[in-house]
């Protein structure tokens, strides 16, 4: 995040603090001050709050804080008195007070043409575009967004319970009448950015914000919750509670029930009985998993980044044979990377089967494992057994951003044009998701099945905005563009495909386009 406040500039990426452009030196706690009391302008931070955040685990005095305080107020030419960037609020704590404005970092050549060139298609291409800018627009049912819960680093333990606290909210919340809740997979992309809450309500379309912590304090969790309205800035409602960890199993139903009875009082208590139960995990086996889920958005599509991920995967299951989550991955990965070409070997079939029947085995009942192992079953051949498990999967969880846009992609292969509305609706709903670039060339795909060619061709240059590391919605923006008679347009975006998988074959592009569009592309020698 890059900050600009009167002569002042703060990177929180680059750890720098200038001034007209002069680089000033900042202790690395007086730094982390800043940078956390800029985060969280909104509102007042708390002195207990900066201890506990900052200093975590050490044993420190107030004035050691209120020393950093100054040291801060110094490099800002600041002082206690005038308090022009940070106001003391007597009894209260602190706030950062300048007017800021938030700007981007500078562009590489590369990064500057791509957007040129983005906002001269969006402009050219208007509502049609499928990613548009989320501010501004107007939503039919008010728009939750629960953010990812901070937690205590290095503690796989605690990093599961702010996971889990966090998603059994967002899942409550989505079977509400009359709200729409963002995807958990939108929310996550805000993890590790370091920007305001009402910052990240204005981007998401969000009219309400949940944000929560975890953190390990001895023998006790402290947890943390508030509930914020983004329009006037208001916080409407705020818990903090130290509570033993050997009472998380009550911990957890007691603030999903509080959290969710403060949004809709009338919700029946009973309903939160059906929350799932989670037995206990190997922290070990779910980091393992993690890391797999990770590997693809970083990494890109790839043979390798497939093998790394299944690989992975293989090492959470090994570790705990009864993880249906690794199970259900595994398949998946297995399944769809054998469909776009990234996935080789006799045996793909037999152990992605035996994974998805394992992982249902082992939890029917969670929407994750039913997204996942439904999609494997669709991508290999088994639709209506893989539409049943995504379509009870929405059910389970109506934010599953992830079964949504498979059982889209799952009707349009059974010939169903309605699948392209619930692509649509799952990428609304997670429009952070690393996953957009994939989802956006699969949808793209459907419309150009049904002469849709304005928006398929609109949606795959949205895809490959959404990804620089994916080549497949490039495939399929050549497809829709050659398609369409743009014969200039379809050789940019093969040879865009082409720079991300320099192999590319025409068997790889025939398993997205037809013998008729394979002889467009051969006739304007593109092949």
């Amino acid at each position: 995040m890059r900050l600009a406040f009167g002569d002042y500039e703060l990177d929180t990426d680059l750890f720098e603090l200038r001034c007209a452009g002069e680089l000033r030196s900042l202790e690395p706690q007086v730094f982390d001050l800043l940078a956390y009391l800029v985060r969280h302008r909104d509102r007042i931070v708390s002195r207990q709050e900066l201890l506990d955040e900052l200093w975590a685990g050490k044993i420190v005095t107030e004035s050691t804080l209120s020393s950093r305080i100054k040291a801060v107020r110094q490099a800002l030419g600041d002082n206690g008195r005038e308090q022009q960037r940070i106001a003391t609020y007597n009894r209260r704590g602190y706030r950062f007070v300048a007017q800021t404005q938030e700007s981007p970092p500078p562009l590489s050549e590369r990064e500057a043409l791509l957007r040129d060139n983005a906002l001269a298609g969006s402009e050219a291409l208007g509502s049609a575009c499928l990613f548009p800018q989320f501010k501004g627009q107007s939503h039919d049912r008010p728009v939750l967004a629960v953010l990812p819960f901070s937690h205590s680093q290095g503690s796989d333990e605690v990093a599961w319970i702010a996971d889990v606290l966090g998603e059994d909210i967002g899942i409550q919340l989505a079977r509400i009448p009359g709200f729409m809740v963002l995807s958990r997979n939108t929310s996550a992309y805000y993890r590790l950015r370091e920007i305001s809450i009402d910052e990240i309500g204005r981007e998401l379309g969000a009219d309400y914000v949940i944000e929560g912590s975890v953190w390990a304090r001895g023998e006790n969790l402290r947890v943390g919750l508030q509930l914020q309205e983004i329009a006037s800035g208001r916080l409407l409602w705020s818990e903090r509670r130290v509570i033993p960890a050997d009472q998380l199993a009550e911990l957890q139903e007691e603030l999903v029930c509080e959290i969710v009875g403060c949004i809709e009082p009338e919700l029946n208590r009973a309903e939160l009985e059906t929350l799932r139960r989670r037995r206990t995990v190997d922290l070990g086996a779910w980091a393992l998993y993690r890391q797999a889920h990770a590997t693809l958005g970083m990494k890109g599509w790839s043979e390798e980044s497939f093998t790394e991920a299944a690989d992975l995967l293989r090492q959470a299951i090994a570790q705990d044979p009864e993880l249906a989550f690794a199970h259900a991955y595994l398949a998946l990965i297995l399944a769809i990377g054998h469909l776009v070409g990234l996935v080789h070997g006799g045996d793909w079939k037999r152990e992605a089967t035996e994974a998805a029947e394992t992982a249902v085995a082992l939890d029917s009942q969670d929407s994750d494992v039913l997204g996942y192992a439904g999609c494997a079953f669709a991508d290999m051949g088994d639709y209506q057994r893989g539409i049943d498990m995504l379509r009870r999967a929405v059910e389970i969880d109506p934010s599953n951003a992830q079964a949504l846009a498979a059982l889209g992609a799952a009707l349009l292969q059974t010939g169903e044009e309605g699948g392209i509305d619930y692509m649509l609706h799952g990428i609304r709903i997670s429009p952070r998701d690393n996953r957009l670039a994939a989802w956006g060339a699969l949808l793209a795909r459907g419309m150009i099945n049904y002469g849709r060619l304005d928006e398929a061709i609109a949606t795959a240059a949205a895809a490959c905005r959404c990804d620089d590391k994916i080549f497949l919605p490039r495939v399929v923006l050549a497809i829709a563009q050659i398609v369409a008679g743009n014969q200039a347009a379809a050789a940019l975006a093969l040879g865009d495909a082409r720079r991300i998988r320099p192999g590319l074959s025409i068997k790889d592009i025939a398993r997205f386009a037809s013998t008729d569009e394979i002889g467009l592309l051969q006739r304007a020698d593109l092949l």
